[in-house]
């Protein structure tokens, strides 16, 4: 009876041993999700900041090219008319 008894107290030993370190490696395994999901969660918001600066810098790009198309196109009416001004002079 006695041997039966030791033998029932060490398996609770050792499921009680073996239940704690199950529970550890539960809980670092969740602790290391959760810390990769945030990683995760902040390249995405990193992505987005990029992006947002990527379309702010191509906006301005458009409006200076458009910008310098309009310049270009009152250059363009002015050498025509200084061109007329030289055939009629000549």
């Amino acid at each position: 009876m006695l041997d039966r008894r030791e033998h029932r107290r060490e398996l609770f030993g050792v499921r009680e041993t073996q239940g704690k370190a199950l529970g550890s490696h539960r809980a670092e395994l969740n602790e290391s999700r959760r810390a990769w999901q945030r990683a995760r969660d902040a390249r995405f918001g990193l992505h987005r900041t990029a992006l947002e600066g990527e379309r702010r810098d191509l906006r301005e790009t458009r409006r200076l090219h458009r910008q310098m198309l309009a310049q270009n196109r009152w250059l363009v009416a002015l050498a025509e008319r200084l061109q007329q001004r030289l055939k009629k002079a000549g």
